[in-house]
């Protein structure tokens, strides 16, 4: 019995040290800083100069063991001290916003106003932009899927005020190209989290504005107005934080779905670590319709279904401003083809 548990024993100790060994590989691989060469180099002899230390019989196998720990370690300290380093950005993400709060109100600096041409690139704009929180109205969840799988889905929220404003927050990689993006690269400390406050008119039609559009989803957030402007209020510290101290993108624990849980101290409470549907975006309606936060009366296909953005939605310049435009989009959820397409 002791041979088969010390044998298991075994087993695992090699199977979490091979594993290491291919994350520290592809880490080497995505360390921004180093030469190429020496990342190329790294990620090329990290598997196999870890198994030799580890795995190879013979005598001096113990002090192989403890080189092959020690460097695990050293490894492990200075990966934990990656900084964010200056990169050549796609020029919708040059900026990085900032909130500057004096009570209720908060001026947003470098607020995105961008236009978004259809088919043709994004002509970024940069305002100043002061909201008061005083007259937070609502919120709404933004449910975007880019491609077919529950994993590619984009989360946004927006918040409305009484003016008639509106607050878009989306969480994303910074990117330094739009033609090219390593999702793999999101997993080990490789890309910054850029978080983007703009107008719906720049955000949303954004996504409309793409070839073909993409498909939005909106859903009301339920909860008290003193609720909803705390949770806001959160997220303008946390960007301010990152304007400061910037972090890293993470595939897993800080993208766009898991960002906006952190930030609500209720939903992250309700939500244990190991419900996978935490981690996953398109998991994103049903999880908060059993918790409540959204509209749980009907069931998860229904909702997504009606909460649907039309088609026909006109282009934001056929409009006198971004508020005209976001009431002309609300129009549209929900909307078959057919239905009021030029209202």
């Amino acid at each position: 019995m002791r041979r088969v548990f010390l044998t298991a024993i075994r087993t695992v100790a090699g199977t979490l040290i091979f594993l290491t060994s291919v994350f520290m590989a592809l880490a080497s691989y995505y360390w921004l800083g180093w030469p190429d060469w020496l990342r190329l180099a790294l990620a090329v002899t990290t598997i196999p100069a870890v198994a030799v230390l580890w795995f190879l019989p013979g005598n001096g196998r113990g002090a192989r063991r403890i080189v092959a720990l020690a460097s695990i370690a050293v490894f492990f300290v200075a990966y934990s001290q990656k900084q964010v380093l200056p990169r050549q950005f796609v020029p919708l993400h040059e900026r990085i916003v900032d909130a500057n709060f004096s009570g209720d109100v908060v001026e947003i600096v470098n607020f995105r106003d961008a236009i978004h041409p259809v088919g043709a690139p994004a002509q970024p704009r940069w305002t100043t932009h002061t909201f008061d929180l005083g007259e937070l109205t609502g919120a709404q969840l933004v449910y975007q899927p880019f491609g077919t799988s529950a994993a590619t889905v984009h989360v946004m929220m927006t918040f409305a005020f009484h003016n008639g404003d509106h607050l878009a927050v989306s969480f994303e990689a910074r990117r330094t190209s739009w033609d090219e993006f390593d999702a793999l690269a999101g997993f080990f400390r490789h890309d910054q989290l850029y978080p983007v406050l703009g107008t719906e008119r720049d955000l949303l039609w954004k996504r409309l504005a793409h070839v073909p559009p993409n498909e939005l989803y909106f859903f009301d957030i339920q909860g008290t107005t003193a609720e909803i402007r705390a949770y806001l209020r959160r997220l303008l510290e946390f960007v301010a934080e990152l304007h400061d101290r910037p972090q890293f993108y993470s595939t897993v624990s800080e993208s766009c779905f898991t960002t906006l849980i952190k930030l609500s101290p209720q939903v992250q409470a309700a939500v244990p670590w190991y419900d996978m549907r935490r981690w996953v975006p398109g998991a994103s309606v049903g999880l908060l319709q059993e918790l409540g936060v959204i509209e749980n009366d009907v069931g998860e296909e229904e909702l997504i279904e009606r909460q649907k953005l039309g088609p026909a939605v006109k282009p934001p310049w056929e409009f006198a401003d971004a508020n005209a435009w976001s009431r002309h989009l609300r129009f549209r959820i929900g909307r078959p083809e057919t239905a009021l397409a030029n209202r």
